[in-house]
């Protein structure tokens, strides 16, 4: 899979619809989710990556060993 490189009106918009969607669904978009979309549309991370990052800060709150 190739790198697309958005305009930043372009991750704007995607991210007006991310908190949209969120919206829609009853839930009240966090700047935590709002920061890992803009990751996730600009390239810094991938879907994947964020994931494994949330996932490792409810472990580590929790005290979760895997």
């Amino acid at each position: 899979m190739g790198t697309q490189v958005k305009s930043r009106a372009e991750v704007e918009r995607q991210l007006a619809a991310v908190a949209a969607a969120q919206r829609i669904e009853g839930e009240k978009p966090t700047a935590e989710d709002m920061e890992a979309a803009r990751r996730i549309l600009t390239g810094e991370a991938t879907a994947e990556q964020m994931i494994a990052e949330r996932f490792a800060q409810i472990d580590a709150k929790y005290g979760i060993k895997r």
